[in-house]
């Protein structure tokens, strides 16, 4: 994959005049390229290299995947934010390199850069299996694209997430102190969440999907395998489907 990627920027440099001995013709189908997904690499693919592939393509880009690529550090989601002002779609499962604080300064510098493009935000984010994932990272993620994410993948990020955390998908944002959590803001929430995978994020419980579901009234399913304090009597309505609940599987 690394050597792919070395192969399309050298192209790219190509296509900008004379294509210098032993370069890679200039790829005119790439300029229609609009979805990268890159999943699961079966070997590591460097920081680095990951950073000039969304510079030489980042502007064109909707969807973005990079699910698996575990040595992506923070930096490279310095190259993220400046050169993908489209992305609607963003997959960073598993990319467990890069660091919380990273992460939450990333989607509040896109609220900087896109304050002024009403309605801009992710429909879809994974970030399954990030287990550095602390709550100002779903804070941030909800303030920047609450009104428009349609699913989202918290799949395990148990480690660092608290209750706090989950609660920010309603529009709760707590902050904690003197060790007690005390309401700081309160937005819209994640009005237009279809599918929410919770799964292993053991602080998910009937109590905070009470709080949480009227505020995401277009939630249609909810995935919570490992939650064992999602039981029989989570709140209930027309539409709304629990996945991996354990008293539907006893």
């Amino acid at each position: 994959i690394e050597q792919e990627a070395e192969r399309l920027l050298r192209a790219e440099g190509a296509g900008k005049g004379k294509a210098p001995a032993g370069a890679v013709p200039a790829w005119q189908p790439m300029a229609q390229l609009r979805a990268l997904e890159l999943v699961r690499p079966h070997r590591p693919m460097a920081s680095m290299t990951a950073r000039r592939v969304v510079r030489g393509l980042g502007k064109q880009l909707r969807v973005l995947d990079l699910a698996g690529f575990r040595d992506l550090a923070d930096d490279f989601l310095d190259d993220l934010g400046a050169s993908c002002p489209n992305l609607q779609e963003l997959g960073l499962a598993s990319c467990d390199n890069i660091g919380a604080a990273a992460m939450a300064a990333y989607f509040a510098g896109l609220r900087g850069r896109q304050a002024l493009r009403a309605g801009h935000g992710f429909t879809r984010v994974d970030l399954s299996r990030c287990y550095m994932l602390t709550d100002r990272v779903v804070q941030e993620l909800v303030r920047h694209s609450g009104a428009t994410l349609r699913r989202l993948a918290l799949n395990s990020v148990d480690d660092n997430l608290t209750l706090n955390g989950v609660l920010a998908l309603g529009g709760f944002m707590y902050g904690a102190e003197g060790g007690k959590a005390r309401l700081e803001e309160q937005t819209a929430g994640c009005g237009c969440l279809e599918e929410l995978d919770l799964s292993w994020v053991r602080c998910t419980t009937d109590a905070a999907l009470e709080q949480i579901l009227p505020k995401c009234k277009g939630l249609a399913q909810v995935s919570v395998y490992g939650c064992g304090g999602v039981t029989a009597f989570a709140p209930a309505r027309a539409g709304l489907r629990y996945v991996g609940r354990e008293c539907d599987t006893v």
